[in-house]
């Protein structure tokens, strides 16, 4: 064995029990008995990854596509929403045709302010998905899965406050920083797409995406600040280009400062005041009636 293999065999060694691991830990995971993940394929891949390591295939690089990134985002979704520990509202459910409708609004909006180093426009557009939970949390992820929980639902007082927060993960989305810890780990990618190879198309989709990200990035770490602050700004916008109030989103933050903003939407961003003093703080407009009634209809379903 070369003196390069003989460093690497730690590596080799240490990435094939973490495959073990990684997979068993997989078994568990809503639709893993639906993609074949068996004790074949955990050998298979701590095989392929020990050989990696030696042969330095570790360190070479992948790139994503909209296709990549949707399929990305409905893993990364799933391990979000078993995180959250409720349910996803059916389809029919007044509370999900309420945020789909709101949520097609602002993503039309954002549509309209697009740049030319954004992201393109998710695969199969935006879904908006109403999570039952008391946590106030909304969580986008890539490909466009934003989930909202039903805590959130009943913390905002106005739609325009609802649209504000959908309008900030979507600014997320758009300028690409739900993919940008995913490019961040691009050795890893390449590491899971050559481990799998021979496992199958599913098993090689699932695995690859989840080892690669993980939902703590969009759940637990967030994006930085500075993304944090830039999609405040951007959502800012495209509120008022949705026609909702850009004031909804300093209103809502300001109102919940303090202990009412620890935890969920709130443990993974700058304190609320600071985004407040970059937002600017304005009094905001009155809610049309409308308005107010259909999120009063829809909060009353959740009871």
């Amino acid at each position: 064995m070369s003196p390069r293999a003989l460093r690497l065999a730690p590596l080799a060694l240490a990435l094939a029990l973490l495959a073990a691991a990684g997979c068993a830990q997989l078994k568990n995971v809503p639709g893993a008995d639906l993609l074949g993940i068996n004790e074949e394929t955990v050998k298979k891949v701590g095989a392929n990854l020990g050989e990696m390591a030696v042969s330095g295939e570790v360190t070479k690089s992948a790139s994503f596509d909209m296709a990549q990134e949707h399929h990305l985002g409905k893993t990364v979704a799933a391990s979000v929403l078993a995180r959250l520990g409720g349910k996803a509202l059916p389809p029919e459910h007044p509370a999900s045709r309420y945020l789909r409708q709101v949520g097609t609004v602002v993503a039309l909006g954002a549509a309209e302010l697009r740049e030319p180093d954004d992201r393109p426009a998710p695969l199969k557009g935006y879904r908006f998905i109403p999570v039952e939970s008391e946590a106030v949390n909304a969580v986008g992820n890539p490909g466009g899965f934003v989930l909202v929980t039903t805590g959130l639902l009943r913390a905002v007082r106005s739609e325009d406050e609802l649209a504000a927060v959908l309008a900030h993960e979507v600014a997320h989305v758009q300028r690409g920083h739900t993919m940008q810890p995913v490019e961040a780990a691009r050795k890893q990618e390449q590491l899971t797409s050559g481990a799998l190879e021979g496992t199958g198309e599913l098993v090689h989709a699932f695995f690859g995406k989840v080892v690669t990200l993980g939902a703590d990035f969009v759940l637990d770490k967030g994006f930085g600040k500075k993304n944090e602050l830039a999609a405040d700004a951007l959502a800012a916008r495209i509120l008022g280009e949705a026609g909702y109030d850009p004031a909804a989103l300093p209103a809502f933050l300001a109102r919940l400062e303090g202990p009412s903003a620890r935890g969920g939407f709130f443990s993974r961003h700058p304190p609320a005041k600071e985004r407040v003093a970059a937002l600017g703080a304005s009094t905001p407009a009155p809610v049309p009636e409308p308005r107010r009634a259909r999120l009063a209809t829809v909060v009353a379903s959740l009871r």
